[in-house]
């Protein structure tokens, strides 16, 4: 069974690749969430995956809370693979302990680098195409090594990316962030939304709804920017970062 989590379709598209190759399940996290599913069972051969992106080095508070939530019955291997625009400073101890708690063993996590799509800050913007290209292209062939060690059940394997500086980035910045830039309240729409409702649509989060002719968003936000990305108009805008920012989503796997 792979549970993932994907905004603009980087992990949605790992997490695909892996269902076709291993045949296992997938489970779409806000699915699970809104049924309030959090009770499994594995057959006895079947591996357990986590697939999901990295946010501001760590892992998004909501997949936290909805691991630590789950009960599932005959884990005999567990993996991850994070989904990044970089790196993913302490990401992978902050993984293995919250399973750890759970008295499950992480056997195997693997960081992919994608092309990026975090706009909400000064200096961050997508990648220019060529770069994009690349990073796809690079991500194929890792993602094939994560597949084939996960068939060969390898263990103690963790292909990871922490980049520098992993404290202040995973610990300080990480608090900053999730204190002040996780708020969906600088969410607003300017003079080109045409009302299509599409952003509403595409929300994994059913969390946008249209209030007259412009979106409104609630308090479900896990601020995936997949409204964003998915604006036909280039519409949608956070605070004053986004403007004149690229928008960016997943060639090979749609979220629309």
């Amino acid at each position: 069974m792979v549970f993932y989590f994907s905004g603009t379709g980087n992990s949605q598209w790992v997490a695909e690749v892996l269902s076709e190759e291993l045949g296992d399940t997938l489970m779409f996290i806000p699915d699970a969430i809104r049924r309030d599913c959090f009770s499994y069972e594995l057959a006895p051969t079947e591996k357990l995956g986590f697939v999901f992106p990295c946010y501001a080095w760590g892992l998004p508070r909501f997949i936290s809370d909805f691991i630590s939530r789950l009960s599932i019955a005959n884990v005999t291997y567990l993996y991850y693979i994070c989904t990044c625009g970089d790196d993913t400073g302490r990401l992978n101890q902050e993984f293995c302990q919250l399973v750890s708690s759970k008295g499950w063993t992480c056997h195997l996590g693997y960081d992919i680098m994608m092309p990026e799509s975090y706009v909400n800050l000064p200096g961050f913007d997508v990648d220019p195409h060529d770069k994009e290209t690349r990073k796809l292209s690079q991500a194929k062939a890792r993602l094939q090594m994560a597949v084939d060690d996960i068939i060969d059940s390898r263990e103690g394997d963790f292909q990871l990316l922490p980049g520098g500086f992993t404290w202040i980035k995973s610990v300080l910045l990480r608090w900053a962030f999730n204190k002040w830039l996780m708020s969906p309240s600088k969410f607003h729409v300017n003079s080109q939304c045409i009302s299509c409702s599409l952003c509403s649509k595409v929300c994994p989060m059913h969390n946008i709804e249209l209030s007259g002719r412009n979106p409104q968003w609630g308090d479900a936000c896990v601020m995936c920017m997949r409204c964003y990305h998915s604006c036909p108009r280039k519409a949608i805008e956070w605070g004053g970062w986004t403007k004149a920012k690229g928008q960016y989503l997943n060639p090979n796997s749609p979220v629309s």
